[in-house]
């Protein structure tokens, strides 16, 4: 059932959930080429990268040897190469880190990150929308229905042709509210070295069949002996919203809490589900329970399932 949208929210927002939006950023586009290249990214990545075929692309994580995440990249199978897709901020550290492992064996990365724009699309009407020459048709991604990977040239074209289509340019307000109300997590704010793949829902980026890769033991055991302590979840906050970082602790236990229950990444204000968020609940705070700031007991954090719903 989808939800209704008040007159007063924002037209971008309105758009991009009814019609048709449009939002360019800025990604890490690093490609990795050489007879060994394929192997190489076998091994450091948890997606199946050997079995893509020309075209596909997957979503993918790379961990360390205790199996806490390093990065979040999209996959993009190309002819002759694999092209990672990065958070932009993530790109030095990421090029870094591959660059570490990549010592005698045949493999060139290169930065391609300045030639190339991700033009992310929003609402039901991303699908009538073709990718022009030159860019790549990637799937759509958390609040994203498709988007285009196209070279910083032929951006200009690609924005006239949809703002001809009746597309509207989404602000990166709208675009944050977006996110949390789909149960995207962002690296560097939802995600980081501190947290394990399954924390973070990671499932269709984690191959079960694929041989051995960084990180493959701890995930392997942690599945078939046990469950992560913590999980990703969406927060609703009926009282107000929660500032990220924010502790949360259990009604009845002591402020501030001996024991942290969970903890606020994300919070917006959205005009169809009011104050609402992203953060961690530990494993046996159930969908539903109410949890309380630790530094302002006076404001709850009702735990919700991802992606949010009426």
């Amino acid at each position: 059932m989808s939800a209704s949208i008040p007159s007063a929210a924002p037209t971008d927002y309105r758009s991009a959930r009814e019609s048709l939006g449009h939002r360019a950023r800025r990604n890490g586009v690093l490609d990795v080429e050489g007879a060994d290249g394929v192997a190489f990214l076998q091994g450091q990545l948890t997606q199946d990268v050997k079995a893509m075929a020309p075209g596909e692309v997957r979503p993918a994580a790379a961990l360390t040897p205790k199996g806490k995440l390093v990065f979040l990249a999209r996959v993009l199978a190309l002819p002759d190469r694999l092209r990672l897709l990065v958070a932009a901020d993530s790109r030095e550290s990421v090029l870094a880190h591959l660059k570490k492992y990549v010592v005698f064996q045949k493999v060139a990365i290169a930065d391609r990150s300045s030639g190339f724009v991700l033009v992310g699309l929003y609402g039901p009407r991303a699908g009538q929308i073709a990718a022009p020459g030159g860019a790549v048709p990637l799937p759509g991604e958390g609040e994203f229905s498709a988007e285009i990977l196209i070279p910083s040239g032929s951006l200009e074209d690609l924005e006239r042709a949809l703002e001809s289509a009746g597309s509207a340019l989404v602000s990166e307000e709208t675009a944050e509210v977006l996110r949390v109300e789909t149960g995207r997590p962002r690296f560097g704010r939802d995600a980081d070295a501190s947290n394990f793949a399954d924390e973070i829902g990671l499932d269709a980026a984690i191959s079960t069949t694929k041989g051995c890769y960084i990180g493959q033991e701890i995930v392997a055991r942690t599945r078939t002996y046990g469950r992560v302590n913590r999980r990703l979840v969406g927060f609703r906050f009926p009282d107000g919203a929660i500032e990220p970082g924010s502790l949360l602790k259990r009604p009845e236990e002591p402020s501030p809490g001996k024991v942290e229950q969970g903890r606020v990444t994300s919070a917006v204000l959205s005009p169809v589900f009011g104050a609402i968020g992203l953060g961690y609940a530990f494993r046996d705070v159930p969908a539903g329970a109410r949890l309380l700031s630790a530094a302002d007991p006076s404001r709850g954090a009702v735990v919700a399932a991802l992606p949010f719903s009426p």
